[in-house]
């Protein structure tokens, strides 16, 4: 029998800090919290249950969602050059291209963090999948599509980050639904 008592809290507490990540002025901090949480019960599981394929898939996720973030910022960025560019010229033909060009640039930006969050998405799903499956506790599998499906759901108004939502709120749940000891031989 081995004890997984601490593995499942990390893990619980973590999911809980990434739901309260959106908490205004110390929810980013909240967030790194989770997020660190979430990396040393994802690594512990693996080691667990000899699947590095649990942590490494958390990791490639968050690596690819980093990637999101800092792509989405810089189209942001260089998408205000053509309003600098047309409004140093001077002439206000100009600074309707420019502004043009901005929009096209923020649009584009949008769009290619939608299409990396939703590769993100999917290497947490298979990250949850794998717990599912090492486990026998079937809402981190529930988790992870709701994850996916979300993250997917997103460009529709918004309406995917509700899933998104439940779909950690789900994780927290099922980490927590863990058994703190179990036959493990008996899982794999």
């Amino acid at each position: 029998m081995d004890a997984v008592g601490n593995e499942r809290i990390l893990g619980g507490l973590g999911s809980v800090f990434i739901i309260l990540s959106f908490v205004p002025y110390i929810g980013w901090l909240l967030g790194i919290a989770g997020i660190v949480l979430l990396f040393i019960a994802f690594h512990k599981f693996s080691e667990i249950f000899g699947d590095k394929n649990i942590f490494n898939r958390f990791l490639k996720g968050f690596l690819i969602s980093i990637a999101g973030i800092i792509v989405f910022f810089l189209f942001g960025i260089f998408s205000f050059i053509p309003i600098f560019m047309s409004a140093r010229q001077g002439a206000e033909e100009n600074l309707g291209f420019g502004f043009g060009m901005f929009g096209m640039g923020i649009i584009f930006a949008i769009i290619v963090f939608y299409i990396i969050n939703i590769f993100a998405a999917n290497y947490y799903r298979h990250c949850f999948n794998l717990m599912a499956e090492y486990t026998n506790i079937n809402l981190f599998k529930l988790a992870g599509t709701f994850v996916f499906w979300g993250a997917i759901g997103l460009i529709v108004f918004g309406i995917g980050a509700i899933a998104i939502l439940v779909g950690w709120i789900l994780l927290t749940v099922a980490f927590f639904s863990i058994p703190q000891s179990y036959d493990i031989k008996k899982e794999i």
